[in-house]
């Protein structure tokens, strides 16, 4: 199921408007000032909006749309039962932590809160409710996230995992009656996923009490759904266990507890890693504005991995998509019409591979590193994969706990997940299915 058709004409009016835009200037000769690159971006980021959650809302359909059970009445009324779990999961610090609280107002709070959750569960009570929060929470994680669904994924029931691969080929021989054929043993092998776990501690003070909790549940929802999508689109992209020169941080050393930062040492190397370290044959110092020829010559990098456009994904910054939109080749929404829904995040194609803007893939020195804390970040970067030789694995989803710190006098909110990031072949230095074209001026 597509988007629906108003959906698609707004989004093709708003990218045509931006091209249209940017192309008036670059016929005069007017290259766009650096605030109307900004406001551009932001446009783009509405229009990314727009599309997530047309594709959100068609996803949803095919399983009977939004129709998530919510409270009909009292305090609660509104809330499904992901949001009445933050309910919970606060209720539950204070109970464990009681000194000073009015036992009367936990007791009246407990009661509305089990009501509250009964109504959403048709009657079948409080135990039900924590597969239905983790359901939907993990639901409204994978319809915002533009580079997980590139990949296929695997939900690893041990950890490390193990997949076995078949690498090699099948002979074939001419066949003739009455004689056994040569048999054939292909080159095996095991693809192994470890999982690494990634957390994040929320703290905020509040009145405590349960209006007070109440206000606070939307914005906590959202909030977690929009960092926990950001953080594991970041660190596919950009992971680094380079504590010493990062590839996001050139320049510097960063640690477990550098915040903003710390992310990247997740445990794995990422996409941008490969082709900027592992193997730099797979780079190319473009070294030149946007045009036709760097998709091709970024493509040519992959060989056989690069044959089939079904297969492969463009993932490029913001700015060089902006840039891009002078490129005749670069098909963006206008032209595509209502065959242009591959992917989520999808803003454009060339040659019909689909090509994903995201607000994680940063721009970058000349080297196609990003420097720390410098100036000279103003280079684009186009990233192309392979999408079937990498692998995605959780271990563990989103786990929410609470508690309370009564010294501080506030909710602790800890959130953590547990994720495996491999490409296939086991052979970084050697691997071909990833190029980057880097150092791409004028953006």
């Amino acid at each position: 199921m597509t988007l629906a058709t108003q959906d698609m004409e707004l989004i093709r009016r708003e990218v045509a408007g931006i091209r249209d835009f940017y192309q008036s200037r670059m016929d005069a000769e007017l290259p766009p000032l650096q605030e109307e690159v900004g406001r551009l971006s932001a446009q783009l980021g509405r229009v990314q909006e727009q599309w997530r959650e047309g594709e959100k809302r068609s996803i949803l359909a095919k399983f009977g749309g939004d129709d998530r059970p919510r409270v009909d009445h009292g305090k609660y009324q509104g809330m499904d039962a992901l949001s009445l779990a933050y309910m919970r999961s606060v209720l539950n610090a204070q109970l464990r932590e009681p000194s000073g609280l009015n036992p009367r107002m936990l007791e009246d709070w407990q009661n509305n809160l089990k009501a509250a959750m009964d109504s959403t569960t048709a009657g079948s009570g409080d135990e039900l409710v924590a597969t239905a929060e983790a359901s939907a929470l993990w639901t409204d994680v994978n319809l915002e996230t533009l580079i997980a669904p590139l990949f296929s994924r695997v939900d690893m029931p041990t950890n490390p995992f193990e997949i076995p691969l078949q690498l090699g080929g099948v002979n074939w021989y001419p066949g003739a009656e009455n004689t056994a054929i040569t048999g054939s043993v292909p080159a095996t092998a095991r693809q192994t996923l470890t999982a690494h776990e990634l957390v994040a501690e929320v703290p905020w003070s509040l009145t405590l009490d349960e209006d007070a909790v109440i206000a606070m549940a939307e914005e906590v929802r959202s909030s977690l759904v929009r960092n926990a999508v950001e953080v594991i689109d970041d660190v596919l992209l950009n992971a680094d266990t380079t504590a010493t020169n990062n590839i996001n941080a050139d320049g510097a050393t960063i640690a477990a507890n550098s915040a903003g930062k710390a992310q990247w040492l997740v445990g794995f190397d990422g996409l941008l890693h490969l082709p900027l370290v592992d193997n730099a044959a797979q780079a190319n110092n473009h070294n030149a504005g946007v045009s036709d020829d760097m998709f091709n010559e970024v493509r040519g990098k992959l060989g056989r991995y690069g044959v089939r456009p079904s297969e492969l994904a463009y993932i490029m910054d913001v700015n060089t998509y902006i840039k891009s939109l002078t490129v005749d080749n670069f098909r963006t929404l206008d032209k595509l019409g209502p065959n242009a829904t591959l992917l989520r995040g999808q803003l454009g194609a060339v040659e019909g591979i689909p090509v994903i803007v995201s607000e994680q893939m940063a721009t970058a020195d000349a080297d196609g590193k990003v420097t720390d804390g410098g100036n000279a970040n103003t280079k684009g970067r186009l990233l192309i994969t392979n999408r079937t030789q990498w692998r995605l694995g959780f271990r563990r989803e989103l786990l929410i706990e609470t508690t309370r710190d009564i010294q501080k006098r506030q909710n602790i909110m800890v959130v953590s997940m547990r994720l495996a990031f491999m490409e296939r072949t086991g052979s970084r230095s050697t691997a071909t299915h990833t190029a980057l074209q880097y150092n791409i001026t004028g953006v």
